[in-house]
């Protein structure tokens, strides 16, 4: 009988999905969550070492609200935890904590994916815009705690007027907004889900069309996906290092341009992903307390960055 799985959460955001996952793991692999962060307290680096100290923690999870406190989360892990595998690397967990950072990297790593364009300062956007591009201007950092998805959008600027007007009200000087090539209204955003190998997509309303719909009116339809563009999704998690992430597309003249990245989304439209998560968790601590070679599917070679 393997050991008991002890696996560590540094988790604040979609906790409801998340505690499903933690009774799902307890019932069908007896595996133990210890939180690493004081019920209703900020992170604390004394506590998560007496937490690391007390367990045999196998295996890490971050999932966090983007804020500047989260630097000591991944100060604490590099110092004190720099060896226990996770679900997907502090790396890219801060990475996708900004826009600018996540797309930046998708143009270096992964050039055969389609993006917007995208504009990484107030002159080079501006610029943009006054040679007839439009742009959709987004706040740039990703998981806000308390502000919901659609007030992460600006707007769309098709002028400079446009422009100027959109921006006048946010701290520019401290590059607070993301600027891309606005690709044209769609009536659909397609979401990809991913956990190891497993992709499934549905269509999901477009927020810049219709907002704050009724739960009646949120209907997310699966849809199919190509075996290239999956292929390039996963390759996608590698660069990147995660297992288990989220994609957003569009289609513009049937090719797929991505327009968001999330590490680690809330699954919530995906009911299968609980036990999937699960299994995937299970399976990995299982193969590394094993004899035998992790099989590469399941290895990320970042897990412990």
């Amino acid at each position: 009988m393997p050991k008991k799985i002890i696996v560590g959460s540094i988790c604040n955001r979609d906790l409801e999905v998340f505690k499903e996952i933690k009774r799902f793991s307890k019932i069908n692999y007896r595996i133990k969550f210890v939180n690493l962060i004081k019920k209703d307290s900020a992170f604390s680096v004394k506590y998560f070492k007496k937490k690391l100290k007390k367990y045999n923690i196998n295996f890490l999870i971050v999932k966090l609200y983007s804020e500047e406190s989260n630097q000591k989360v991944y100060d604490a892990i590099k110092t004190y935890a720099s060896n226990i595998p996770r679900l997907n690397s502090v790396k890219s967990v801060q990475t996708c904590e900004s826009r600018k950072e996540t797309f930046k990297l998708v143009e270096d790593k992964c050039k055969k994916l389609k993006i917007p364009k995208s504009f990484y300062s107030i002159n080079s956007a501006f610029e943009a815009v006054s040679n007839g591009m439009p742009l959709i201007i987004k706040l740039d950092t990703h998981n806000i705690r308390n502000l919901s998805k659609y007030d992460r959008i600006i707007g769309v600027a098709k002028s400079n007027d446009d422009f100027l007007k959109l921006i006048r009200e946010y701290d520019v000087e401290n590059n607070s907004l993301f600027f891309q090539e606005y690709l044209g209204k769609h009536d659909n955003v397609y979401k990809v889900y991913i956990i190891d190998r497993y992709v499934q997509t549905i269509t999901s309303q477009n927020l810049l069309l219709q907002h704050k719909l009724s739960p009646l009116e949120l209907v997310h339809l699966r849809a199919p996906i190509e075996k290239e563009f999956k292929r390039q999704l996963l390759r996608l998690g590698r660069k990147f290092g995660m297992a288990i992430f989220g994609v957003d597309y569009i289609l513009k003249d049937d090719n797929p341009y991505i327009v968001d990245i999330n590490d680690f989304p809330s699954f919530s439209n995906i009911p299968e992903a609980i036990s999937m998560i699960s299994d995937y968790i299970y399976k990995f601590c299982l193969a590394r307390q094993s004899l035998t070679k992790i099989p590469m599917r399941l290895k990320v070679k970042t897990y412990t960055m």
